[in-house]
């Protein structure tokens, strides 16, 4: 059985790094030239040409991440340089009949709908330098509903019509890494194909430990033609949102999805089996998650091969006045909620002089069986989820919103907006606008 086969290519010569790592992007046209030439070498060696899979009178869907409505100084969106690189790539070296860019932000109604989030990240202006006949806010099309017969999560969803309409489908992930996912490579960037629905929904609403086994059902629904790593500059750290960057200089580029995303995994410093989406993919059958039976071509694994820092996903006792009491809940409170304060955090606000002039925070998720209600007192009491309902402390915890001097919720299982509007509300009480 032929193995599966991804190509490592180095990108050489970017010279615009230094500036965009240091806050500011430029975009040179040395770079993008040297991108595209990194694109087309990795195609070359994982398919022979991009004519393996893109026949006369395509449409080609490009899936960029776009995973917020946020500027490319972010690192949590693809480089625009690389989505230029892709469309031009795709305009002078295939027969493609039409280049389309679409997608849609994974919370779109708390962080930016598709059109702002394309415009902002820059990636709308390089699809159109790069030759793109269109691009598209997803959440401005239709959606057609599709059965998953064998998913586990989903046994059908609601999706984006673009992704069923074109002929080839290429997957633009970005390396980064997750603090819910581990990594989000080329099989969570597929969480773009499905509407959101808050708070809860089939998008949000299986961010909980389900999130790897329901990435791997909608690689059911249509897997990617071809898959692209921006490795330009990843993020490591407290990834998706308030990592740091990273200069790789890679293009890892495959036809099999998760033998792209072992491969990539694994020069990010992870094991390929420590990303859950990664391995129940590869478990179900779904594509090739061991690295020994993936033919890697192109830049030996060792001599590209970073440790990232890994994002750490525990909200307690990071910052002072921001007290988080969490018990029995599952990731999606847990999690988003860790991502919330560091995005807060990293908005430059003074955490203690807002909690000297307006008091302790208090968040509470999950069962809390021990929680003293007195503690709540006279503080700002932030309540996540539903599940608090369903424990013997829910009399607690609705009295503690009775003593509280400020209260808000976020209803939902799990309310992953939290990643966004938590933050957002804190700011907004920070500059006494709650």
């Amino acid at each position: 059985m032929e193995k599966a086969k991804v190509s490592v290519v180095k990108a050489n010569g970017i010279k615009g790094n230094g500036e965009f790592m240091g806050g500011k992007f430029v975009r040179y046209d040395e770079d993008v030239a040297a991108i595209k030439a990194a694109v087309k070498k990795a195609v070359e060696l994982s398919l022979g040409s991009i004519d393996a899979i893109v026949k006369p009178g395509d449409r080609v869907l490009v899936k960029p991440n776009l995973a917020f409505q946020a500027p490319p100084e972010s690192f949590a969106v693809v480089d625009p340089r690389t989505v230029e690189a892709v469309v031009a790539f795709l305009k002078e070296e295939s027969k493609a009949a039409e280049v389309w860019v679409g997608d849609n932000p994974s919370l779109g109604l708390h962080v930016g709908k598709a059109k702002p989030a394309f415009k902002e990240s820059g990636m709308e202006e390089a699809a159109i330098r790069g030759g793109a006949d269109k691009v598209i806010y997803f959440d401005e099309e239709s959606t057609v509903v599709v059965e998953i017969p064998e998913g586990k999560v989903f046994k059908k969803a609601e999706v984006f019509r673009p992704v069923l309409d074109a002929d080839v489908v290429i997957n633009l992930p970005k390396m980064k890494v997750h603090i819910g996912g581990t990594v989000t490579l080329g099989i969570k960037n597929w969480n773009g194909i499905v509407p959101n629905r808050h708070p809860s929904g089939q998008q949000q609403g299986a961010h909980r430990i389900d999130l790897g086994q329901k990435l791997a059902d909608m690689l059911r629904i249509r897997k990617a033609d071809l898959t692209i790593i921006d490795g330009i500059i990843g993020m490591e750290g407290q990834g998706p949102h308030a990592g740091t960057p990273i200069e790789m200089n890679l293009i890892i580029a495959g036809r099999d999805t998760v033998a792209v995303d072992t491969v990539t995994s694994y020069i990010m410093g992870f094991e390929p089996g420590e990303i859950p989406a990664v391995r129940i993919a590869a478990t179900e059958g779904l594509g090739v998650g061991d690295l020994a039976s993936i033919e890697v071509v192109g830049e030996k694994l060792e001599d590209v091969r970073k440790f990232f820092k890994r994002a750490n996903d525990n909200p307690v006792g990071v910052y002072k006045g921001l007290t988080v009491i969490i018990q029995q809940t599952c990731p999606g409170c847990y999690v988003y909620l860790r991502g919330a304060l560091d995005s807060f955090k990293n908005t430059g606000i003074d955490v203690e002089k807002m909690v000297a002039e307006k008091g302790e925070c208090v968040f509470i998720a999950g069962g809390v069986p021990d929680f003293d209600p007195l503690y709540a007192e006279g503080k700002n009491l932030f309540v996540l989820g539903d599940c608090w309902k369903y424990f013997p402390s829910k009399e607690k915890v609705e009295e503690a919103m009775k003593l509280a001097k400020k209260v808000f919720t976020y209803p939902g299982c799990a309310p992953v907006y939290v990643f966004s509007k938590v933050n957002t509300d804190l700011q907004a009480f920070a500059q006494g606008k709650a």
